[in-house]
């Protein structure tokens, strides 16, 4: 499959707890594998999971490990490339590395922020373009025991740089957000990311907040009911954000008994008869 084709059509902001890893194949990068980058991932815990390695099977071939590439790509909370050179051309006398791990790297740097891709290798010779704006770092892979400390630590940096610019995110979503979506988000915060929801009303205002919390990718569409309406799906910006809502948005105390009871016996004309405001209806299934 296409990786534009899959991006645009299969991709979802939601990510499991893994690394993904593109490398050489074949010693001694299996051993580089094995005894440094493999254990120093499993030593990291994000978000209360213990994170683990996934690679492509090179038993697979064509579009089927072309779309595990992109997939793993699109659904790991970083990835993580050794671009070490791989020899030398006799004629040149130039350094070269994979092709296909720089393939690789191009994916991830086309869909992710530069943040959430990590480079490492073990020479200092001259990218052919500049990475001035990615992550990257040199590591002595023949000493496994410093080099997976070294790579550890600098996967947790990665993690919090990325926690950040998710804050940041948040902190954008929460600076324009309106009453009814204030409103929708509180409904749908009793919702877990595994349940899908819908929010049937005939509210025109809370109606029209729905797509900017798709446009914020805070939710998602996922499925339309056997009725016609949209179901809905919590984006990790999303659920985070409503796990805070209370704290990140707080709410006014409501007013003294007095003073509200002054206010209702001051109120004259039409808007003192006003019925009481529309409430929203939520459900699931």
């Amino acid at each position: 499959m296409h990786p534009n084709l899959y991006l645009r059509t299969f991709w979802q902001s939601n990510f499991r707890s893994e690394i993904f890893v593109a490398m050489s194949f074949g010693e001694p990068y299996q051993h580089r594998f094995g005894e440094v980058i493999e254990p120093a991932i499993r030593a990291v815990t994000y978000r209360g999971n213990r994170l683990q390695a996934s690679r492509v099977d090179l038993s697979k071939s064509g579009d089927s490990i072309l779309t595990d590439i992109v997939e793993g790509i699109a659904h790991s909370v970083m990835i993580l490339a050794d671009v070490s050179t791989v020899g030398h051309d006799s004629k040149t006398g130039q350094s070269y590395r994979n092709g296909n791990v720089m393939y690789e790297v191009g994916l991830a740097l086309a869909c992710r922020q530069s943040a959430e891709v990590l480079l490492i290798r073990d020479d200092r010779e001259r990218f052919l373009f500049d990475v001035s704006t990615v992550p990257h770092k040199h590591v002595d892979f023949s000493e496994p025991e410093n080099a997976r400390s070294i790579l550890t630590e600098e996967i947790e940096a990665r993690l919090r740089e990325i926690d950040h610019i998710s804050d940041a995110r948040i902190a954008m979503s929460i600076a324009s957000m309106t009453t009814q979506e204030h409103s929708l988000l509180r409904v749908f915060a009793k919702y877990t990311m595994d349940q899908v929801f819908r929010f049937p009303t005939n509210n025109i205002h809370l109606n029209a907040a729905i797509p900017r919390l798709l446009d914020k990718q805070l939710i998602r569409t996922a499925r339309v009911s056997h009725d016609g309406h949209a179901m809905f799906a919590w984006t990790e910006l999303g659920r985070t954000l409503a796990d805070h809502i209370e704290t990140l948005i707080p709410s006014l105390p409501p007013p003294p008994a007095t003073e509200a009871a002054s206010r209702s016996s001051s109120s004259t004309g039409p808007a003192a008869q006003a019925g009481p405001a529309a409430k929203p209806e939520g459900g699931a299934t």
